[in-house]
């Protein structure tokens, strides 16, 4: 199963990056919003995993670009630092599968990305 992670801290991407791999997925990052939408027709990944906050090209654009422009029903999930409840529930509004709030636990990001690959499973 192939992971676009789009985030602008290098920490969070390789982090996610290599936990990940670990389990078995194959995973490609970017670092902003503009780069992230290219790395998505490049890649055709079958999850994203995209931050809110970054420059050029905010989360939310980016899930409307890959919902609208690009009609995709792929699953996405959205991390974020921020406390702004309408960041989340524009996020559901737009048909994200999951949100966690940053600082992400590893663990439970692991979980949720299982737990959404086996949702898609069962809805093909």
């Amino acid at each position: 199963m192939k992971i676009l992670t789009i985030d602008d801290q290098l920490l969070v991407t390789f982090s996610v990056q290599r936990i990940l791999s670990n389990r078995g997925y194959t995973v490609e990052t970017a670092s902003d919003g503009l780069e992230g939408i290219k790395m998505f027709e490049q890649f055709q990944p079958d999850l994203v995993i995209v931050d809110y906050n970054m420059p050029k090209m905010n989360g939310v654009e980016v899930i409307e670009y890959i919902r609208t422009k690009r009609n995709s029903k792929i699953p996405i999930l959205i991390m974020s630092g921020s406390t702004d409840v309408t960041i989340k529930e524009k996020g559901f509004e737009l048909g994200i599968a999951d949100y966690l709030p940053k600082p992400v636990d590893l663990n439970k990001l692991v979980h949720s990305v299982s737990d959404l690959f086996e949702r898609a499973k069962i809805a093909i």
